[in-house]
């Protein structure tokens, strides 16, 4: 989502989309610096110079120096037979090699030893430890800890995905944007109170680029300045690892995530960034190898390629029930951001080469899908796929401001509404018309925008049924897809009037729900029969703790490629429109 925007004196940027800018809007590489990752088999009794059990690492059999786990443990990108562990180490010295071992248990007591591992850090990965352990039981739950100078970390719990063949429910939390400025991390918190839930898929905005007082002033940022160099971001994911509610989901559960743009800063692409000012602020390319670096550190995730902190676009499979397909629509292949407002039959919007994931990773994605073996294919994306649409001639009660907006249609140039050449192809895709077969059951994921909506995914909502990419507002008949966008973990939503949120409603048919107040987390249910997204939302975001409620829930059904249906109109939108 668009943060604030920049202020060339550098001095206090406004808050994230305003009721001002949004309106207006609507208006209606290659890294520069890369590393390897510590990227390692797991190794057992079987397994000789890795160990031999608990207490065979010689690294560690001497305590050499003082060293603390500061930043607890995680796990992340599971597999049938594998999964990502991590920790990060706080030396005494600084310039020290430090060894240790990772020990895998099947229980929580660690009393039933699996395998362990030997590992070295030092300060080229910012003392970060991340490991593959392999040679593990499809759908099983483990337990972990690192070990190191006569110090253990906490426990871990992790769990490999089902192996082909398998075909259970699955539950994941979706989570996106936890800017720490903006509150507490209580969404996560409850989600790690969850008994029911495999993985946690968070879609970006993991960390925020601000400095103390920019964007959000509950609390502090380390560094007090907008992060720009390698130790920058280093500093700031390690800030971010503190948090005792962030730790406590990471202890839980596997994480699978992709970044958006606060990972490297406002508005990023490609070849720049709104909030990058080139010269000033360093060389772009530059900059974004060093957010890319620290991101591969300091997160438990797989890269696609090893060595190629770029590439983060990836293939998750859970058995015979869900493939999942994180993509990049920020810095792998996309344009520059449309200006808005942007013409969406003419303008720079529909240009048929503006891309926002680029031809490599569009033909990873179409024919992923178009080859997966899954039931459900699932879309890890960072920023609003469907349309936001205001209609020429709405007659419509609203403040005057809303005058400003009903002349043209609406455009977010930010999501994939700046690039809707790109989007049309992809929903080509899905329907068949690209000479390939339907993709059926694909839902995809969203975060950035704060906010929650509910949408079925087609041409343009307002043609009617009998023409090409028509589309039934009441039976969802012409939809290819579905879109659940999640709320943000804390990030402030959009400052708009209810009416202004009615008016893309009454316009927009295909977007069944709509809340821009709440904050909180999601539940994604996925069973033969249909999948659920359960919208939860939390009491308060300015203390640590409150409580949580369960504030909305739809459903696909299989081979419905559609919400359920709740009529053209639903209550709140009725409600809104007429002031009740």
């Amino acid at each position: 989502m668009s943060g604030p925007r920049r202020k060339r004196s550098r001095i206090q940027k406004r808050p994230g989309i305003t009721r001002r800018s949004f309106l207006k809007g609507l208006g209606i590489g290659t890294a520069g610096v890369t590393g390897l990752s510590l990227l390692h088999g797991c190794g057992s009794d079987n397994n000789p110079g890795l160990g031999n059990g608990p207490g065979a690492n010689p690294n560690e059999d001497t305590a050499t120096q003082n060293v603390q786990f500061l930043h607890s443990v995680a796990s992340g990108d599971p597999a049938s037979d594998s999964v990502v562990m991590w920790t990060r180490i706080t030396p005494e010295n600084a310039d020290s090699t430090v060894g240790g071992r990772l020990d895998v248990f099947e229980d929580e007591g660690l009393t039933m030893f699996v395998k362990s591992m030997n590992f070295q850090t030092t300060a080229a990965q910012d003392f970060t430890v991340k490991l593959i352990c392999d040679g593990l039981q499809q759908d099983k739950v483990y337990f972990y800890q690192f070990r190191s100078n006569g110090k253990t970390s906490p426990v871990g719990r992790t769990r490999t995905t089902p192996a082909a063949g398998n075909k259970r429910p699955l539950n994941f939390g979706v989570v996106s944007c936890s800017s720490l400025a903006h509150g507490f991390f209580n969404a996560y918190a409850k989600l790690a109170e969850r008994d029911d839930i495999d993985a946690i898929i968070h879609l970006g905005d993991y960390i925020y680029e601000y400095g103390t007082g920019q964007y959000g002033n509950v609390r502090e940022y380390e560094p007090a300045t907008e992060i720009i160099s390698l130790s920058d971001y280093r500093t700031r994911h390690a800030q971010y690892k503190r948090d005792e509610d962030l730790q406590k989901l990471h202890t839980r559960f596997p994480f699978i995530t992709i970044w958006d743009d606060h990972e490297s800063t406002n508005n990023s692409y490609r070849d720049g960034a709104e909030n990058h000012t080139e010269g000033a602020e360093g060389v772009w390319e530059e900059r974004k190898g060093f957010a890319q670096r620290a991101y591969d550190e300091w997160m438990p995730i797989r890269l696609p390629e090893p060595g190629n902190q770029a590439k983060i676009f990836r293939r998750v499979q859970f058995g015979d029930m869900v493939d999942m397909f994180m993509l990049d629509t920020r810095l792998f292949d996309r344009d520059v951001e449309a200006a808005t407002p942007v013409n969406p039959v003419d303008g720079v919007a529909s240009q048929p080469d503006r891309t926002m994931i680029g031809e490599e990773q569009y033909d990873f994605l179409i024919n992923g899908m178009r080859n997966s073996q899954a039931q459900w294919k699932l879309i890890g994306n960072q920023v609003v796929f469907h349309q936001w649409i205001i209609k020429p001639g709405l007659n419509n009660p609203a403040p005057a401001q809303l005058g400003e907006i009903l002349a043209p249609s609406g455009l977010n140039g930010d999501s994939w509404d700046g690039y809707s050449a790109e989007r049309q192809r992809i929903i080509n895709a899905l329907r068949g018309d690209d000479g390939g077969e339907p993709i059926n059951n694909v839902v995809i994921l969203t975060g950035d925008v704060h906010t929650s909506w509910v949408a079925d995914i087609t041409d343009n909502p307002n043609q009617p049924i009998d023409l090409v990419g028509g589309y039934n507002p009441v039976t969802g008949q012409g939809s290819v897809a579905t879109e659940f966008v999640v709320t943000s973990v804390t990030s402030p939503g959009l400052e708009l009037p209810n009416q202004i949120i009615q008016a893309i409603r009454l316009t927009s048919p295909h977007i069944k729900h709509v809340n821009v107040t709440e904050r909180g987390y999601s539940v994604l249910r996925v069973a033969e029969d249909k999948t659920t997204c359960e919208y939860w939302a939390v009491s308060t975001i300015l203390e640590r703790g409150g409580s949580e409620r369960l504030s909305a829930s739809f459903e696909v059904a299989d081979g419905a490629n559609r919400i359920t249906p709740q009529g053209i109109f639903p209550l709140d939108v009725v409600t809104g429109l007429l002031g009740v």
